[in-house]
């Protein structure tokens, strides 16, 4: 039965309302909208129910809630009226215990057969509570909703996981589908085998959540002073740093807690109190070396427990999806298995792709129930979410009286004209079209940049992101030039940097800031036309000028990092969804700290100092910025070879020959006008 055919449109709703609480929303087989609460509340991973997200995706369709067909939640929340908070209960669980739970987790790594059934009691009055919470919330839902109980349905979190595969998977023969996360649902890892040509879903291996490497890899996270739950793909990034012969002194010690029993995970106690394993056998370690132990373990265990399953089902189509699968490295690996035919790597595979789960679950339900035929498209794009059109541009820089501090120009080929600037040098902030849903900023809300010169992360680094310096970047590659910077025989597809693939020659020349500085692997986009034209013919007029691709850095979940130079003022700025609030924030920002500490005089910057220009221009950066020590030393070793490159720069380190270097302490004397054009147009002062 084509669409047009179906006489009533049909809507379901998917809810996480737990880490990263989203909604989604699906008509008539196909997701319309999708946003994570993040979005709104500005709480990063907001746990909580995702009221504004979802006030968005009905608005979208135009409908109220009553006019859903049905509502599925992937978990429970305390209430569906309280504020969302972010998700920081790893830190408060581990850093705020008290001595009974540290004793406790201690004995229940070194004795855990003895602590296990007081652990399974606890289990139990969990699981009893879970289900009234859940109960609690369906209530709750329909009564403020308007939405009648039988069409609010909850579902198993893993369960969720697998389900956000099967729009994507082949309709013409079964796939295998793992799921491999911290914890949900008393669950860490399940394999499933999916129809694709009856729509049967079917689970045919589970593994308890005390096994979870989902958790031993967030508490070595937070043990190498990160955030659990959120930086794991810094420890990933940064594992390739380490050398062998280092992981092999490290590695026997993870290798011994953590195994593969045919297509179960088994582990020596429960990981939840795998931080007194680190505080025992880590101690002293060098952070990389655990870093690659761990990524190391978390590859080879992937990969036996995948090719088991694959050795047992004879299926060689496999998707990926759960937390731990946000791991590019490791899906890279899985990829490269010869028993791997076809593979999909679920986009932003984290708790937030739940809610894609939630709805295709709902609508297999409501099909069933309604004898309607199951239509179901692929999710294509993830630009799911919010966007502004011109009008309301024009409007915000009319209200704001925007034109009277800021430049602002019309294009009427923009592609063109930031073609341009990227050529040049220039990094471009670029907003469009519909928000991407996710973790990966895919061109609609991203920060560009030419990929060609390795200076650039640095300068990204300081200037705007605050990445840590071992972290790369990605690149967005246009679909027709994907073969001649990546290395994928299999042809896999990469529009949602889901994976890594090793680098061609050509790519570690030409995109040497948008790979792995150490191991060269890239993680790419892969831009389709038709998926976002607008994106592609700006790559496209790129390329022409430079021949190369395109760096994007993503914004949406980070924020922006001004550097104001000099001075050394920083400001950490929300990225919001609307122009309007990032706007607001900056501005905001600047006007309270910067005219409080700077009196700046605009000709300075512009005229050149002809005579005696050091020491007219230490005078002046003293005036202004009440730094004392402000030097310009002639013996210092890089200043000599910055020198030595025609490049003149002044310090503005410590002051002192003796003193070590700090970060950030040469600025190169050409790009201060730049600095002082970029103050000009973010601050409401007049620069006298």
């Amino acid at each position: 039965m084509a669409l047009e055919q179906i006489k009533k449109d049909i809507y379901i709703l998917g809810l996480n309302p737990g880490h990263n609480s989203t909604a989604a929303l699906l008509k008539n087989g196909k997701i319309i909208a999708c946003v994570s609460e993040e979005r709104f509340s500005r709480l990063k991973n907001n746990i909580g129910f995702p009221q504004k997200a979802m006030e968005y995706v009905l608005n979208f369709a135009g409908i109220k809630a009553e006019e859903l067909d049905m509502v599925v939640f992937s978990g429970g929340c305390l209430s569906l009226t309280k504020p969302g908070e972010p998700y920081n209960s790893y830190i408060r669980a581990y850093k705020e215990k008290s001595f009974l739970r540290k004793t406790f987790g201690y004995l229940a790594y070194k004795y855990p057969k003895l602590m296990e059934p007081i652990i399974k009691f606890k289990h139990g009055k969990d699981s009893l509570y879970d289900d009234s919470v859940k109960d609690r919330n369906s209530k709750e839902f329909s009564e403020y909703y308007k939405v009648p109980p039988n069409q609010i349905r909850q579902m198993d979190h893993h369960e969720a996981h697998a389900m956000a595969a099967c729009f994507n998977l082949p309709k013409d023969k079964e796939s295998l589908i793992f799921t491999l996360d911290g914890e949900g649902d008393f669950l860490c890892a399940t394999v499933n085998i999916f129809n694709g040509k009856t729509g049967e879903f079917k689970k045919i291996a589970e593994t308890e959540k005390g096994s979870s490497i989902g958790y031993l890899y967030a508490l070595v996270t937070m043990y190498l002073g990160m955030k659990p739950n959120q930086h794991e793909f810094k420890v990933m990034g940064l594992a390739p740093y380490a050398k062998k012969y280092d992981i092999d002194k490290v590695y026997p010690d993870f290798k011994d807690i953590l195994w593969i029993d045919d297509l179960q995970w088994r582990s020596k106690f429960r990981m939840q109190y795998s931080d007194s394993f680190l505080f025992d056998k880590m101690k002293f370690q060098r952070f990389d070396n655990i870093a690659g132990a761990l990524q190391r373990l978390t590859e080879n265990l992937t990969v036996q427990w995948i090719s088991n399953a694959i050795k047992k089902t004879g299926i060689k189509s496999i998707a990926l999806g759960g937390g731990v699968f946000m791991n590019v490295k490791a899906n890279q690996v899985i990829s490269e298995l010869p028993e791997v035919e076809e593979i999909f790597c679920i986009p932003s595979a984290g708790d937030e792709s739940t809610a894609i789960g939630a709805y295709y679950y709902g609508y297999k339900k409501y099909c069933e129930e309604n004898q309607t035929p199951l239509i179901v498209h692929p999710i294509d794009d993830l630009y799911l979410g919010p966007e502004y059109d011109e009008e309301y541009v024009k409007n915000l820089i009319k209200s704001k009286n925007l034109e009277k501090n800021y430049n602002i120009s019309h294009f009427k080929d923009i592609n063109s004209e930031i073609a341009r600037l990227l050529a040049s040098g220039e990094i471009v902030a670029r907003c469009t079209g519909r928000s991407e849903w996710g973790a990966r900023a895919l061109g609609n809300r991203s920060i560009l940049a030419n990929p060609v010169h390795k200076d650039t992360v640095r300068v990204l680094n300081q200037t705007i992101k605050d990445r840590d310096f071992f972290m790369p970047f990605t690149p967005s590659i246009i679909e027709e030039d994907i073969d001649k910077y990546s290395i994928n025989p299999k042809k896999i597809k990469a529009p949602y940097m889901s994976i890594t693939f090793n680098s061609t020659e050509q790519a570690q020349k030409e995109l040497p800031a948008a790979m792995h500085a150490y191991d060269f692997t890239i993680r790419p986009q892969i831009v389709y036309k038709s998926w976002n034209p607008d994106y592609h013919d700006l790559i496209t007029k790129f390329k022409q000028r430079r021949k190369k691709s395109i760096l994007a850095i993503n914004i949406l979940n980070a924020g922006f990092k001004f550097n104001v130079i000099p001075g050394r003022v920083e400001a950490k700025v929300d990225v919001r969804p609307s122009p309007e609030d990032s706007l607001k924030e900056i501005e905001t920002f600047f006007k309270k700290h910067i005219p409080k500490r700077f009196k700046w005089k605009k000709e300075i910057w512009i005229k050149p100092i002809k005579k005696n220009k050091d020491n007219a221009l230490i005078k002046y950066l003293k005036k202004i910025t009440r730094e004392k020590r402000l030097y310009m030393f002639k013996g210092f070793t890089e200043m000599y070879y910055l020198e030595k490159l025609g490049i003149q720069t002044l310090c503005v380190g410590p002051g002192d020959g003796n003193l070590a270097h700090v970060e950030g302490e040469y600025i190169i004397i050409k790009n201060i006008p730049k600095y002082q054009k970029l103050i000009e147009k973010v601050m409401k002062v007049e620069l006298k």
